[in-house]
């Protein structure tokens, strides 16, 4: 064998071992490519971590939204309830001091009428008319000119008839007092006494009008007093 012959052959022997060793060394890099791309799932799993990331503040700040919201509507709804409570007690206190206003005065005329039955005032006799006119100057104070006009008025009325009844409306008496029963105020005689009537339906023109004469007023105007 000749020289050329034998590096020949010893050529050719190690061909595989090069051809091995260069797809091994060809398959290092591939293989760490591989293993350093990310695959489908990492990219979709960071991608949604950064889109939380990202949404996170929007989040944050709808769900403050929300809250404010929810308090606003709370503070408005106590807000009316304070309100309604509050109408409801001012109603109440008007009512009482209403009530305690007419107690008060319901109070006042009987002990007027007492008073004026204890010192005699209330001992009045003749027709209904003429114990009227003596009522309103002994008790009011009124003369001739504003009995005047109180009798244009019961003349309109009852016609100074004690047992008058308005078949409409119930009202009843010389003043037809509206209910009758008002008229308790100046004594439990009511019904039938034309001195508690009298005294009942002057002192309603004094407490309404001031006089007499400015209830028959109103009563031209309107037709009822």
């Amino acid at each position: 064998m000749t020289a050329a012959s034998g590096f020949l052959a010893a050529a050719v022997a190690l061909t595989p071992l090069v051809l091995h060793s260069q797809s091994t060394l060809d398959a290092v890099p591939a293989a760490a490519a591989t293993a350093a791309t990310p695959d489908a799932a990492d990219l979709a799993a960071r991608g949604n971590e950064v889109t939380r990331d990202r949404e996170r503040p929007a989040l944050s700040q709808a769900a403050d939204e929300r809250a404010m919201a929810q308090q606003q509507l709370a503070d408005a709804v106590a807000s009316n309830r304070q309100a309604m409570d509050d109408e409801a007690a001012r109603a109440a206190a008007d009512k009482a001091a209403a009530d305690k206003a007419a107690a008060d005065k319901a109070a006042a005329d009987k002990a007027a009428a007492d008073k004026a039955a204890a010192s005699g005032a209330g001992s009045y006799s003749g027709a209904p008319r003429d114990i009227a006119q003596k009522v309103a100057q002994a008790e009011f104070g009124w003369g001739d000119a504003q009995f005047q006009c109180y009798d244009k008025i019961i003349m309109h009325e009852s016609e100074w008839n004690p047992s008058a009844t308005n078949p409409s409306s119930g009202a009843y008496g010389i003043p037809q007092a509206l209910p009758g029963s008002k008229m308790a105020s100046a004594g439990a005689d009511w019904r039938t006494n034309p001195v508690t009537q009298i005294r009942w339906g002057l002192g309603y023109v004094k407490d309404r009008y001031g006089s007499p004469c400015q209830a028959w007023s109103f009563k031209s105007a309107h037709g009822w007093y």
